[in-house]
């Protein structure tokens, strides 16, 4: 596989992420860009609460969004105080459905400031289906997709197979069945995925 600049690619990353985390955030803006430029990655969201509620935000995420701020600020990603935290199987049953339309990067841009920027409750399905259709989806297939518990279901055992192999927090980057940091510089990056 040849990416933009002539590099030879063989190996697709995968970069775990969560809405509600703070320095997903900056990972997914970060690694939505490198992927424009030809970088192979693949975007595998989890549902890090795990919970079929909305939370009031915990001190974990308040925590980790103290730290990355200022790094945001300067990448000019906007990263407001939440007041709640969500579940985000939804959020995540509607990536896939995005990725299948060609959607996914404005998905994942559209979710992630509906959270960060405008402290939406995308554990509401009716949230997520205004904002997938705002998105340019299909509001009623949306509706029946985050209305199937089964797909639900699925998330949260996605969820618990990332666990498995030894994803505890989020974001993070899997690489050869190696976990790295997603704090890579960029030419790291393009090495670790020309590596076959």
């Amino acid at each position: 596989m040849a990416a933009a600049g002539g590099r030879s690619l063989g190996l697709v990353l995968i970069l775990t992420h969560d809405v509600t985390s703070p320095a997903s955030a900056l990972a997914v803006a970060r690694f939505d860009r490198l992927a424009a430029d030809g970088l192979p990655v693949r975007f595998r969201g989890v549902d890090v609460l795990g919970l079929d509620a909305t939370v009031p935000v915990t001190l974990d995420v308040l925590a980790e969004l103290e730290r990355v701020a200022p790094r945001a600020a300067a990448l000019g990603i906007t990263l407001q105080r939440p007041s709640q935290r969500p579940s985000t199987a939804r959020v995540h049953l509607v990536a896939d459905l995005a990725q299948e339309s060609g959607l996914g990067r404005a998905w994942r841009a559209a979710s992630y400031r509906a959270y960060w920027q405008d402290d939406a409750d995308l554990g509401d399905p009716e949230v997520v289906v205004a904002l997938a259709a705002a998105t340019g989806m299909d509001g009623d297939q949306v509706a029946a997709v985050v209305a199937d518990q089964s797909a639900v279901a699925e998330v949260r055992r996605r969820t618990h197979t990332a666990r498995g192999e030894g994803i505890g927090g989020v974001p993070v980057l899997a690489a050869h069945g190696t976990l790295v940091s997603p704090d890579l510089d960029d030419a790291d990056l393009w090495a670790l995925a020309a590596l076959s």
